[in-house]
């Protein structure tokens, strides 16, 4: 071959893999986008039971389809605290499981119907009105993109069979003795790792085995160490993370380095086992994966394709068969490679590595997960708060807490905002858009309570260095609007944590509506009586002007909470106006007057 043949064949080739990667990059954000609220509940599942943690990563890897989003996902999971080290390793053993999938998509015989699916997927696309529609049309896309990138780069590779260079240089590679068969898994790791995409890599291993230009064993051999390399993803994004992130990533590297081990030392018998597995299924289903071998070298065998993604997945349900019993045993090995040293893991929200490997979706749950972290800090300095103001006497520990606890939410605030300001800056749909302002003010609201909370022990510290009283009546009154607001403030944090827009029931919001307007009338009955007590003589005039701030934080604490349940939902003044229309109409005793009373 001259050298404008190589050239050819250059970028022949990296087209091909530059589309072949656009369209799973559109493949997987398509997916995730239709399937976001079922991902939403998956991640929910989550238990220290193994089996359901391998489920969990199988399901997630499939709709995703890429192990590096769900591994780099993970490690920002890890990091906020959302998962612990079980639940993770499991997640990992299931994914890599599910990125096998992307094997049998490579695999399925409809390579020159990617134009055809391009452009059916170009109507709902572009013209379609319902987001449903829009993702489904750009998950045709995205296949026809695929499978237009895989044929360029079989088109690519199609002139190196009458190349003698290439011919000798691949004579090493045969995998028929075992340093042929390390060099391969040598090769195919180290590739992976300097393209850090094992769906790239596989692409690439399926497209010149579909051509002629390596065997079969070759190519196994080569997806194996493609499962070593595929793990320096999830690495590098636990390098800054959290102990329990670099433990992860050591179990993703021990999982596939063992597996590899003990599947080249039993080679032959895989590689015998796995055509005799491909080459006993019906003709029928034989059909849909194989080759055409019109024009090609007449060793081409038309089923290597079927056989790469059925060892791929061989290997891999093997791989977890064999580790799922023993997955305690490893969490413990790992753990005693990455001991504690006495040091506590600040959790935090991160995204290790590059924010572009992971899609919006998953990027927004985990946001989501950091924000029930931050409800958790909030319902706590509620607590410590209220129980401060009804003490007899100075508490400074309490005070110190509540102190800490609202620096805690200032900082939490502060990574949750950053985050989703960065994330915004991705491609995603009006809804994901509209999800990630949303949780932004949620996240702006919740502090604005620890604020107030951080305010009322203040008033209250105050009263106790100076020693001011409140009478019995005062005491009662101010106990009562604060157990209310308490009340009402944890049913919102609640409220935010467990429902969206799309599954709040209309019952729940007036509950909600008629905590929040009881408040209002008993903080109006609190001014009244205090105006009272203040008139009479019998309220001390500083301890009046505190009990005054008091009434109006806990007030400001009602408001806040309003925001934070009107940030998740909208809509809260049209549905209290609705709800007081509603007991109007029917003559219903209001809720709200027997909270006061």
């Amino acid at each position: 071959m001259n050298a404008e043949a190589w050239f050819t064949l250059a970028y022949t080739v990296l087209g091909g893999l530059a589309v072949f990667l656009f369209g799973m990059k559109i493949l997987s954000e398509s997916l995730q986008a239709l399937a976001s609220d079922f991902i939403r509940k998956l991640i929910s599942w989550l238990t220290n039971n193994r089996l359901i943690a391998m489920t969990v990563g199988v399901i997630l890897t499939t709709i995703v389809q890429s192990s590096t989003v769900t591994t780099v996902m993970l490690v920002g999971f890890i990091n906020a605290g959302l998962m612990n080290l079980t639940q993770a390793v499991g997640v990992i053993l299931g994914a890599n499981i599910g990125t096998t999938l992307t094997g049998w998509i490579i695999a399925v015989k409809i390579g020159k119907y990617g134009l055809l699916l391009a452009g059916v997927g170009f109507v709902p696309t572009f013209f379609a009105k319902s987001t449903k529609w829009k993702s489904i049309g750009r998950i045709l896309i995205a296949l026809g993109l695929i499978f237009l990138g895989l044929e360029f780069m079989s088109g690519g590779f199609k002139p190196l069979s009458a190349t003698s260079d290439f011919r000798n240089a691949m004579a090493f590679f045969t995998a028929d003795n075992l340093p042929s068969i390390l060099a391969c898994v040598v090769i195919g790791c180290l590739l992976t790792f300097v393209v850090q995409s094992s769906s790239a890599m596989l692409a690439i291993t399926m497209s010149l085995a579909a051509t002629g230009q390596i065997e079969f064993q070759t190519a196994a051999a080569l997806v194996l160490g493609e499962n070593i390399g595929t793990t320096i993803t999830m690495h590098l994004a636990a390098m800054g993370g959290t102990l329990d992130a670099k433990r992860a990533s050591w179990a993703h590297i021990m999982f596939n380095v063992i597996g590899v081990s003990y599947m080249v030392l039993l080679f032959p018998w895989y590689t015998q086992f796995v055509t005799w597995l491909v080459e006993s299924t019906p003709g029928s289903v034989s059909a849909m994966f194989a080759v055409s071998t019109e024009g090609m070298a007449e060793h081409v065998d038309p089923l290597i394709m079927m056989k790469i993604a059925a060892g791929h997945s061989l290997f891999n349900i093997t791989n977890n068969l064999l580790f799922l019993p023993l997955l305690p045993l490893l969490v413990k090995i790992v753990t005693w490679m990455k001991p504690d040293k006495g040091k506590t893991s600040k959790k935090r929200l991160k995204l290790s590595g590059d924010l572009g490997k992971i899609s919006p979706e998953l990027a927004l749950e985990e946001a989501e997960g950091e924000l029930r972290l931050m409800s958790e800090v909030v319902e706590e300095i509620l607590d410590k708060a209220t129980g401060y103001v009804r003490a007899t006497q100075d508490a400074p520990e309490v005070f110190a807490r509540v102190e800490h606890l609202e620096q805690v939410t200032d900082n939490i605030q502060m990574e949750i905002t950053l985050f989703i300001t960065e994330v915004l800056q991705l491609p995603m749909t009006a809804e994901q858009a509209k999800r990630g302002y949303a949780l932004i003010r949620i996240s702006d609201e919740m502090e604005s309570v620890a604020d107030y909370c951080q305010a009322i022990t203040r008033y209250r510290s105050r009263m106790f260095r100076e020693s001011l009283k409140l009478s019995e009546p005062a005491m009662a009154d101010l106990d009562r609007l604060m157990k209310q607001s308490h009340e009402f403030a944890l049913a919102a944090m609640k409220f935010v944590t467990t429902r969206n827009e799309a599954h709040a029931t209309d019952e729940e919001v007036r509950q909600l509506i008629r905590m929040a307007d009881g408040i209002n009338l008993q903080t109006d009955k609190v001014r009244d009586n205090h105006l009272a007590r203040m008139k009479d003589g019998s309220c001390e005039a500083l301890a009046g002007l505190v009990y005054s701030d008091l009434i109006v934080a806990l007030h400001r604490i009602k408001n806040h909470s309003v925001n934070v349940i009107d940030a998740r939902i909208g809509r809260w003044e049209e549905r209290r106006e609705s709800l007081r229309n509603l007991e109007r109409d029917t003559g219903e005793v209001s809720d709200r007057m027997a909270a006061v009373t």
